[in-house]
């Protein structure tokens, strides 16, 4: 019976190492959860999507449901990225000597990308929506480390390994994937209590967020979540920066 579960395992990831994958998977998950749960805090206690929540709801007993479901999604969807990247030709976590080599160009590409997403978005929103970029201190230290992690382990490690899977294609995985996160941007804005509409900012953001997504998806199929996890973080300290500069 265990040769025959071994057998079908290969067969469907390609022989990864199970043992490995839930070790790292479990790890991700739980760095995943102690980064964002700064974040889940400010949205429930600090920022307008309070008002949208019941009155009579338990807000701390909220937010630990949301981190322990966001734990096993994020544990989910370790597993799935870990255990088919080498059937589908994926290079998964990246090889770490090559990575610590690429940390200049990617230090140059996400000040490129941030001062670009500045002049062109950041400088204007924060007229009209400061609590998107809150100053305090334990929410702008994990803010950059949440975006590193957890949105990379759920956009690409899950859902750009499955999109790949399914296509066969990874320029197709990439760009779905990519389309439908920048359409998160609509529900963003609606939950800090902007409307949304097609004027300059919206439209701006969305085609940022796009090609964000390209560009970190691509460097996910090409060289591994450590490079888009890495450039992810460069970008999350955009706020840091705004909230210092502006606020």
């Amino acid at each position: 019976m265990g040769e025959l579960r071994e057998r079908f395992s290969a067969l469907m990831t390609g022989g990864a190492d199970m043992r490995g994958v839930l070790l790292k998977a479990f790890s991700l998950s739980i760095l995943c959860t102690l980064f964002t749960a700064p974040y889940f805090h400010y949205l429930l206690f600090l920022s307008p999507a309070q008002t949208t929540l019941p009155l009579k709801l338990n807000l701390k007993g909220f937010l630990v449901t949301q981190l322990f479901l966001l734990f096993i999604i994020c544990l989910l969807s370790s597993i799935v990225g870990l255990s088919f990247s080498r059937k589908l030709e994926l290079p998964g976590i990246g090889d770490w000597q090559h990575f610590k080599k690429s940390i200049p160009y990617l230090f140059l590409l996400g000040a490129v990308m941030t001062i670009l997403s500045y002049y062109a978005f950041d400088r204007y929103f924060f007229q009209i929506s400061q609590a998107s970029y809150p100053k305090d201190s334990i929410y702008l230290f994990t803010y950059p480390l949440k975006a590193a992690f957890t949105d990379e382990v759920i956009l690409r490690l899950c859902f750009v390994t499955l999109a790949v899977g399914l296509f066969r294609n990874k320029v197709v995985g990439v760009v779905l994937v990519s389309a439908v996160a920048s359409v998160f941007t609509i529900k963003y804005f609606q939950f800090m209590g902007i409307g949304f509409q097609f004027n300059y900012l919206s439209i701006t953001q969305i085609m940022f967020s796009f090609w964000a997504n390209i560009i970190l998806g691509y460097l996910f199929v090409t060289r591994g979540l450590l490079y888009s996890m890495a450039l992810n973080f460069l970008l999350g300290m955009k706020y840091v920066i705004v909230s210092w500069s502006l606020g």
